[in-house]
C-alpha cells in the first residue's frame, strides 16, 4: 500500500515531523477511537502522536511520500493499494481517495500529542 500526499498537505504536516502520524479508522476499536458506528460510512482521521505515545493498535505501516503511516490491521479492508490524500481548498476538506473513488471525503487532523509544542 502507498499513500501519495498532496504538496499542500505535506507543507501542513511538516509541523509534525518529529511526531508519529497514524491513519486511524474511527470505528470504536482501540485507545484513540471514541466512537463507532453501525452506519455504512467510513471515517478516517490523521492522528498526531508523540513518538513515545502508545500506538500499539496500529500494527501495519503504509508507505507514503512523507514516510510510513501506521494503520490498524483490520482497516486495510477499506483501503486500496494506491491512495491519495488531497486538500480541497474550496470546501477546506482533506480527502482520501483510491482508484475506485472516494474512501473518505473529510479526513481530520487531530493532534493528540501529550507534549504539544
Amino acid at each position: 500500500m502507498y499513500i501519495t500526499i498532496a504538496d499542500e498537505l505535506v507543507e501542513r504536516l511538516k509541523q509534525y515531523q518529529d511526531s508519529r502520524i497514524v491513519l486511524d479508522l474511527d470505528d470504536g476499536v482501540g485507545r484513540y477511537s471514541k466512537s463507532g458506528s453501525c452506519a455504512l460510512n467510513i471515517s478516517f482521521r490523521l492522528l498526531v502522536l508523540d513518538k513515545n505515545q502508545d500506538h500499539s493498535d496500529y500494527t501495519l505501516d503504509v508507505e507514503s511520500n512523507i514516510g510510513n503511516i501506521s494503520i490498524k490491521e483490520h482497516s486495510k479492508l477499506y483501503l486500496e493499494d494506491e491512495m491519495t490524500l488531497t486538500f480541497d481548498p474550496r470546501m477546506s476538506l482533506i480527502k482520501l481517495k483510491g482508484p475506485s473513488g472516494m474512501i473518505d471525503g473529510n479526513v481530520q487532523i487531530i493532534d493528540l500529542r501529550e507534549n504539544k509544542e
